[in-house]
């Protein structure tokens, strides 16, 4: 049995990500597909468009047999926590025989010889990435520079250190790069990403990025006019969730909340929160009252240094109290359990294979789970817990501020 397993986000799902999990079955000859996917909050720090069980349906009504979520700890997070954490849960289903992702190398071995340096990372290697990160880079810049450098020294000439400019081949070398380190089974496979990019705005034919949709639905309530760039049943889930007011979420919704956290926070404790560094926090207490909006303030702290991206996510970590020492000690243990948002009538077969074959714990229904785990699966749980309780205030609408959703909300069947 063929399995292909996907990291994803679908936010929201569309005919790209359709186009990659008709290809990835294609590529995997797999007869089925499971999907990892981000929760409510995720890799780039921002709220999700939809809630996480909405967007679990409409991958099983595109064609995904199993929708698995990747914990808020690793979803929040940076290329190498956010692949590891996923992989990890691909790896420990026992079940999965292949991964393919896109990229826009569309070829996985340059990814691939890449993954296994910087996995092996030279003493050489290492000491220009320290250079770099010495010199004021972020990670990703002072490893394409240091990368650059070690390449011209060594004389190889087959690699390109410009294939780190692009989001999704560092996404890919960081899976592959956690599959060596498992020694996992499971076969890498890529996709080219086609038509828009990662970031376009624009719509391209049948094809939009999901930034681009985002965007459009942030300022535009004319949803028909998606229908050429969404399969019709995401089209249709997507409706029935902004008629009932659960969408569509942005940062912007949660700016009084994330208002109220800095307001009243100590800046000492500030500094125990992941990624807030060489006195970032006093960089955003300073700009605080100048911002009358989410997009204000991050526009006003960033800096060369401080990205846009790095930002939302250190803002995102202050709202749900993520810290340095919690971070370290999920990354250590890894994931402690594979929990089902979403399965169809003929992925219920895989459950029933990884009841049997899971390396981890299988979480249909949180409130056993909860109850019977360790206590480093609670620790790791209450995080996912405190991200949907922190979302439903994201609506707009104190009738639907509901809490502990996840303790009431069993795995979407969609038949």
């Amino acid at each position: 049995m063929r399995v292909v397993g996907l990291v994803t986000e679908y936010n929201p799902f569309h005919n790209g990500h359709l186009f990659h999990l008709t290809k990835a079955k294609e590529l995997a000859e797999a007869e089925y597909a499971i999907a990892v996917m981000s929760g409510h909050f995720l890799q780039r720090g921002e709220p999700a468009l939809l809630d996480k069980w909405t967007r679990a349906r409409m991958a099983i009504a595109a064609g995904v047999d199993l929708v698995l979520e990747l914990p808020y700890v690793f979803s929040s997070r940076s290329a190498n926590a956010f692949a590891c954490g996923a992989v990890s849960i691909l790896h420990g289903t026992g079940i999965v025989t292949h991964l393919c992702f896109g990229s826009e190398a569309g070829n996985i071995e340059p990814l691939a010889q890449i993954a296994r340096l910087f996995l092996q990372e030279p003493p050489e290697l290492s000491a220009l990435i320290k250079k770099q990160l010495k010199s004021g880079l972020i990670l990703p810049l002072a490893q394409t520079k240091a990368l650059a450098e070690y390449l011209h020294r060594n004389d190889v000439v087959d690699l390109k250190p410009e294939i780190l400019n692009n989001p999704n081949n560092i996404l890919g070398i960081e899976y592959l790069r956690c599959l060596m380190a498992l020694n996992s089974p499971i076969k890498p496979l890529t996709v080219q990403r086609i038509a828009a990019g990662y970031h376009d705005r624009k719509f391209r034919g049948s094809f939009a990025s999901a930034t681009g949709i985002r965007e459009f639905l942030f300022t535009n309530r004319d949803i028909d006019s998606l229908k050429d760039v969404m399969p019709s049943t995401s089209l249709k889930i997507l409706k029935e969730e902004l008629s009932k007011g659960y969408g569509p979420v942005s940062w912007e919704n949660f700016f009084p909340i994330l208002l109220y956290c800095l307001r009243t926070a100590d800046p000492a404790w500030l500094t125990n929160i992941l990624d807030i560094t060489e006195g970032l926090e006093n960089r955003v207490l300073s700009l605080l009252g100048e911002a009358a909006s989410f997009r204000s303030l991050v526009e006003k702290i960033k800096t060369k240094r401080y990205t846009w991206t790095r930002i939302q996510r250190v803002l995102n970590y202050i709202l749900m109290e993520y810290t340095k020492e919690d971070a370290a000690y999920f990354d250590e243990k890894g994931p402690q359990y594979i929990r089902v948002l979403a399965v169809s009538e003929k992925g219920r077969l895989l459950l029933a294979k990884m009841r049997k074959k899971a390396a981890l714990p299988l979480i249909t229904r949180v409130a056993p789970a909860y109850k019977k785990g360790t206590a480093l699966m609670k620790r790791m749980l209450d995080y996912d817990i405190k991200s949907s309780d922190i979302y439903t205030l994201g609506y707009g609408n104190a009738a639907k501020f509901v809490k502990g959703r996840d303790f009431v909300t069993g795995p979407i069947v969609v038949k």
